[in-house]
């Protein structure tokens, strides 16, 4: 009996490490928050699409009505700090069908200091992202730059996702992992990451494997972390009057059982062109 006890609070404990934090949790009565969040990228890029993270961090400056996003969203785009809302920094969601995830949340005077130096900091780091110094793989790219940003800003220390290409892109660098837990060691091909909280990590021309202690993790090249994460689950309706879901283990890549019917629809993409996609709508 003691043996199913102690079995059964393992296994809550493991289901709880499948949770992961989302925008929609972000504490609304802060004046000050920075977010680090991340996102799959979506599928009207290129092969890396298929399983790569882009992230970024978004700042309240205030109050709800002044949001702030920087990163790097494409080749042409450099580094920057665009004004956004409230409604677009605490949805789940990103490009329609990419579930968000939150990796670091910073609030109060620590909040108030990033705010003050982010966008001071971005205009610094443009220069290396702007006319072609941006590759999508294996880098510089979206996650180098917030990788460097973190550099820069130490309050926002986080681990990142380990499909996020690109976070260990350099030639030689020596010194604290991305969380300030730990080290890293990388070479353009090869690296290591020994902290608290990215675990043990080995490197190979820009993709992740390891272990991470807690919450429990094994992270293997193109899956998303193993236990799967909980995915949010999103109903919209759409001027057809469809209901549309979305929920999966990983986030991604949604489909539907049962009754369902199968739409051609234009969504924004992060190229700024737009994109023709399937979508899977549940009927009423």
């Amino acid at each position: 009996m003691r043996t199913l006890r102690v079995t059964a609070l393992a296994l809550i404990q493991l289901a709880g490490a499948c949770a992961v934090a989302r925008p929609s949790e972000l504490p609304r009565a802060e004046a000050w928050v920075a977010a680090v969040k991340s996102a799959g990228i979506p599928d009207s890029m290129p092969w890396y699409s298929r399983f790569a993270e882009h992230t970024w961090v978004d700042v309240k400056c205030g109050n709800d009505g002044h949001w702030i996003r920087a990163e790097v969203v494409g080749a042409h785009s450099g580094a920057r700090c665009d004004t956004i809302s409230a409604r677009e920094a605490y949805c789940d969601w990103r490009w329609s069908a990419e579930a968000v995830r939150v990796h670091r949340v910073v609030t109060g005077e620590s909040a108030r200091r990033v705010a003050e130096r982010i966008a001071a900091v971005t205009v610094v780091l443009d220069p290396h992202y702007a006319n072609g110094g941006y590759e999508a793989w294996p880098g510089p790219n979206s996650n180098t730059f917030v990788r460097e940003l973190v550099r820069e800003l130490p309050e926002l220390a986080f681990a990142f996702d380990h499909n996020a290409v690109g976070k260990d892109y350099t030639w030689l660098d020596a010194g604290w992992s991305p969380s300030r837990t730990g080290v890293s060691f990388d070479t353009w091909p090869l690296g290591a990451t020994l902290a608290l909280e990215e675990g043990v990590e080995l490197h190979f021309l820009q993709l992740t494997l390891g272990v991470r202690l807690w919450p429990p993790r094994l992270l293997l090249p193109f899956l998303p972390p193993i236990p799967w994460e909980s995915a949010p689950l999103e109903v919209e309706r759409d001027l057809a009057g469809l209901t549309k879901m979305r929920k999966t283990p990983s986030g991604r890549n949604p489909r539907l059982p049962g009754s369902r019917i199968r739409r051609r629809v234009r969504e924004p993409d992060a190229t700024g062109r737009g994109r023709t996609v399937r979508r899977y709508f549940a009927r009423d």
